[in-house]
């Protein structure tokens, strides 16, 4: 799945700004279906839980699976698509980007899921600790509807919290996750980064990213913005962004 090449990139002070160009609309919201539907269940899960249910997987996905609560829609689509576009900005620079879908670990769907909003992973050999290994958070912010928030501002706070203290306690959530869920490569993996005393130092990157209707990018990009601790500002200008993430749901419920 690629999704930048529906955008026109822009370089300002203190951020990058990604226009979506209006007539890939309806391709660009197509294309995040099954990313999407994969980050909340596997296929071969759905279709076994489908049919124990005795229904249908679309069914299923909107009785069980997809977050009914509007705002939560929101939240999630941002993450989601957060995850999707940092993994293929990396990937021309050779790194290879891995993490957790952990919108499958949602114990309630209508609540954001805990620490991060997202943590990706790159290792130059799994084998050996490198100080090229890079451990990337990522801090999302939704903006369909006008308001008085300042959410460029509101992301760069919370990228500056992971960077500050939120990182740790998010990395020993997964590592432990892992274990219980008794995938020990990728609580390895998780371990690695947990104790750089121990394997080594690695490369920290913090992003924070703004989805923002195209309507209210104005609004946004002309505020003062204040980044005291370097994160990577990102913002996405999405033409009716509530009617991409109300239709992407739609869409997913629709796949399979």
């Amino acid at each position: 799945m690629e999704l930048l090449p529906y955008f026109q990139r822009h370089n300002f002070t203190g951020f990058i700004l990604y226009r979506l160009n209006p007539t890939d609309w309806s391709d660009f919201v197509q294309n995040l279906t099954d990313g999407t539907r994969l980050c909340y269940i596997d296929n071969s899960l759905l279709h076994t839980r489908c049919q124990q249910r005795g229904i249908t997987p679309g069914e299923f996905l909107d009785q069980y699976i997809l977050p009914l609560e509007p705002t939560i829609q929101s939240g999630d689509f941002g993450e989601i698509f957060s995850y999707f576009i940092v993994i293929e900005q990396h990937k021309p620079k050779g790194i290879h980007l891995v993490g957790p879908r952990k919108w499958r670990w949602k114990e309630d769907r209508n609540k954001p899921s805990p620490g991060s909003d997202s943590l990706l992973f790159h290792m130059q050999n799994t084998k050996k600790p490198s100080p090229q290994d890079q451990l990337v958070s990522i801090e999302s912010k939704m903006k369909s509807v006008s308001s008085k928030s300042f959410r460029i501002q509101e992301a760069i706070d919370g990228a500056a919290k992971d960077k500050l203290s939120r990182l740790a306690k998010s990395l020993n959530w997964l590592e432990e996750k892992y274990a219980r869920n008794g995938s020990e490569d990728q609580r390895k993996v998780v371990e690695r980064f947990l104790n750089p005393s121990i394997h080594g130092t690695f490369i920290i990157v913090n992003k924070a990213i703004a989805i923002i209707d195209s309507t209210l990018e104005s609004g946004e990009t002309s505020q003062t913005i204040t980044n005291p601790h370097g994160v990577v500002v990102i913002v996405f200008s999405i033409l009716n962004l509530k009617d991409a993430y109300v239709k992407v749901r739609e869409n997913v419920i629709k796949s399979i």
